[in-house]
């Protein structure tokens, strides 16, 4: 069904504000945030913006994450929490590999995207 640019900006501004915890993960966080990496620190905040709107769809994007992934980890997977209650889990654009002997800090910029 059709929507307007207004209602999709309205709900995806809504879903973005119900959680702003983002936690790294190897693997598709299914409904429980399965797939975590122990990261340093172990989760961090992002500030979302005010939806835009394509004319199809309405996007908000977050403020970028860095945590510290230790080597040998791949990140596939983000996680968004209220608190300590799991609600969603996004694929990153393209995972990230982290290679050698020690952490590596990673950025991710979190997106919900609503049409």
């Amino acid at each position: 069904m059709a929507k307007t640019a207004a209602h999709r900006k309205q709900i995806a501004d809504l879903i973005a504000s119900l959680g702003a915890k983002v936690t790294f993960h190897e693997s598709d966080p299914g409904t429980t945030g399965a797939g975590l990496i122990a990261t340093t620190p172990a989760s961090g905040t992002t500030t979302w913006a005010a939806a835009t709107d394509t004319g199809t769809e309405s996007q908000v994007q977050g403020s970028a994450v860095p945590l510290l992934v230790p080597a040998g980890k791949t990140v596939s997977h983000y996680g968004i929490w209220n608190g300590s209650t799991f609600l969603r889990g996004e694929q990153l654009d393209s995972s990230i590999i982290v290679n050698g002997t020690g952490p590596v800090s990673v950025d991710v910029t979190p997106k919900f995207t609503f049409d």
